[in-house]
């Protein structure tokens, strides 16, 4: 499909793919919910923060301070966007894997389980440096990353959404990332 820099057909170039046919069902569903996730992932962004003008919406790592009735709204907004995402994807897997008679297999089974641990490490990292940004931005009295207060509401709201749907999108990557090496 694609031959990046020249790499050919190998295991170090993820995005070599011969044909369509030798994509799993369960890959091509990673790398849709990928691209799922990471519109998710903007919109959460675009919502909280502030900084360079994308779209029309405003992208940065200035958090903007919201009330807790907004805050709401973006909270159900990026709820609902995830799961119409998630079932319009899925589905559309479901049944394309009913017409073509794939069945997932062990090795389905243990590149979700690396996946998944992949998507652990990262909530783990990223809430032991939120845990540091705040103990220490209280320590030294103003914020270690300008902008990027992590104290109030909006702040905690926009941490804990971040990591949420940053694992998300850490888990298809790594999904995409093994079913290509193996």
């Amino acid at each position: 499909m694609f031959d990046i820099g020249g790499l050919g057909p190998n295991m170090y170039n993820i995005f070599y793919t011969p044909s369509r046919m030798n994509m799993s069902n369960d890959e091509r569903y990673a790398w849709w919910s990928l691209v799922a996730w990471i519109g998710i992932m903007f919109f959460l962004l675009m919502r909280f923060t502030t900084g360079v003008e994308l779209l029309g919406n405003s992208l940065g790592l200035q958090i903007v301070e919201q009330s807790a009735a907004r805050l709401l709204g973006i909270y159900l907004s990026l709820i609902i966007a995830a799961i119409i995402a998630e079932s319009v994807i899925a589905g559309a897997m479901a049944a394309y894997a009913a017409t073509q008679g794939v069945e997932s297999d062990e090795r389905d089974a243990m590149i979700a389980k690396r996946a998944s641990l992949a998507s652990y490490w990262f909530v783990a990292i990223a809430l032991n440096v939120i845990v540091f940004h705040v103990l220490a931005s209280a320590a030294f009295g103003s914020p270690l990353i300008s902008g990027l207060n992590l104290t109030s509401t909006t702040g905690i709201a926009f941490a804990i959404l971040f990591v949420l749907v940053g694992a998300e999108v850490v888990n298809r990557a790594a999904l995409i990332w093994n079913y290509r090496r193996s």
